[in-house]
Order: structure tokens, then C-alpha cells, then sequence
């Protein structure tokens, strides 16, 4: 099967056949790890949920430019806008988790700092970093719009009527499936905290903002895994990874 490759430009024209000029990044990616040449195809996304796909029309390693033609369509944007809440963490395992919850669908990933965070407050330069993954993540899983990363002093209170499950294993904390009862919703949110758990108290606030507490089984997942099985599962019950939502 022929691979779909894509890149990304950060404003597609509404005009029909129109000539652009890729960042020197992307013209890189095209022409030395894909090795396109002059007549290849390829789709751009723009990263706000746009697509359009294109040909190689010229250009070197360093200047690509594409012939963009029609509109692409086909729907890959999860239905259920998910907020995924990360306790900081080490800057590997952030960078996974960024990763891995654009391919699964998420929206948005907020990191926030907590009393036993391993990670840092993330500088300018890591957030780029951030955000460039997620488009590197979302050029492989077929997605074209990039989740923000947007950093959270805290938890924030949900609004009326969001599902905000806290991801928590004392006695308070119910089967996350238990919380996901009733017709799918639009968003949720997700929190999860760090290696070592939220304090008493940062649980203790996070419940009284109005966050349920909901627990993953058994088994003790790692940070960087809780989230995102829990936004998987989400998925599968109330979005398109498994069968329709109840209406």
C-alpha cells in the first residue's frame, strides 16, 4: 500500500491550484527523509484542521514548493474534545505523553506543576519543543489539528457539567467506567498526578472544584500511562474508537 505522506505549512490558501513555499524544516523532511522529488504527491495540513493535497513542483533541502490542489476531507478529528491534565513530569516522559496523546486524539494537553512533580516548569524553548512534536505526531496519525500545550498554575475548577475525572487511587475513587455512564459528551477532562500521587490536600481541592476521582483497576500504571489509557478509554465509550455513543 502507497503511503500517504504529509507536511505541515501554518496557513493554506482557500484558492484553487496555488503554488507555496515550505519552512526550511519541512522542505528538509521532504527532501532528505521522505526523498520526494519534482511530480510526488503529498497532502499539507495546516495544523487548525484543514488539509489539502499537493505535488512537488520543485525546490532543493532546504526550499521544497508544492502545488496544492484539492481539499481533503475525510474526518480524523476525535468527536469528544479531550483536556488531558499532566502532572510534570521527567522531560522524556513528557515529550511521550505529548506524543502519543496526539495520536490517540487529545485536544489539549495542560501541564501543571503539583507538591511531588518531577519535572520542571517548562521554558520557552521546551515548549516549542512541545509543540513541534506534537506536529512531527500528528504528521504520522493522520490528524490535521495540532493539541495546544497550554501549562496550568493548577487544577482548575471544570465548568458546569464537564466530565473532570481525577485519576486517584484512595478509597474515594470509583471504576473509570463507572463515570462514564449516561449519553456521550462533547469534552472531558482528565487529570493525572505524578509519580508519586497528589498530596491529600491537592486531592482534597481538586475534589471540592468539582473533579470526580476514578481509578484504572488493579494494576498501578506509571504517570505517563494513566492519562492516556484513560483518554483511550473515554474514546472507545463516548468517541470513535469503539461503538457509536448512546444518543
Amino acid at each position: 500500500m502507497e503511503r500517504d505522506w504529509r507536511v505541515h505549512h501554518p496557513v493554506l490558501p482557500v484558492e484553487p491550484d496555488v503554488t507555496i513555499e515550505l519552512s526550511s524544516a519541512e522542505s528538509h523532511h521532504v527532501h532528505r527523509v521522505l526523498r520526494l522529488r519534482k511530480g510526488d504527491g503529498l497532502s499539507v495540513f495546516d495544523g487548525n484542521g484543514r488539509e489539502r493535497s499537493g505535488v512537488v513542483v520543485g525546490g532543493g533541502p532546504g526550499c521544497v514548493t508544492l502545488r496544492l490542489q484539492e481539499e481533503v476531507e475525510r474526518q480524523v478529528e476525535a468527536p469528544v474534545e479531550i483536556e488531558l491534565f499532566q502532572a510534570l513530569c521527567r522531560p522524556d516522559r513528557m515529550e511521550w505523553v505529548i506524543q502519543k496523546a496526539t495520536e490517540i486524539g487529545v485536544g489539549t494537553v495542560h501541564p501543571f506543576p503539583a507538591e511531588r512533580a518531577e519535572g520542571r516548569a517548562p521554558t520557552p524553548g521546551r515548549l516549542e519543543r512541545w509543540r513541534r512534536i506534537a506536529i512531527e505526531a500528528c504528521k504520522q496519525s493522520g490528524r490535521r489539528r495540532v493539541p495546544a500545550i497550554e501549562p496550568s498554575e493548577d487544577l482548575p475548577a471544570p465548568p458546569p457539567g464537564r466530565t473532570a475525572i481525577l485519576l486517584d487511587g484512595g478509597s474515594r475513587a470509583r471504576p473509570l467506567g463507572e463515570l462514564l455512564v449516561g449519553p456521550g459528551e462533547a469534552a472531558a477532562w482528565i487529570a493525572v498526578g505524578p509519580e508519586s500521587g497528589l498530596a491529600a490536600d491537592e486531592v482534597d481541592r481538586a475534589l471540592e472544584l468539582g473533579w470526580r476521582a476514578g481509578h484504572l483497576g488493579p494494576r498501578t500504571l506509571r504517570t505517563e500511562t494513566a492519562g492516556l489509557v484513560a483518554a483511550t478509554i473515554v474514546l472507545h465509550r463516548w468517541g470513535d474508537l469503539g461503538p457509536q455513543a448512546e444518543s
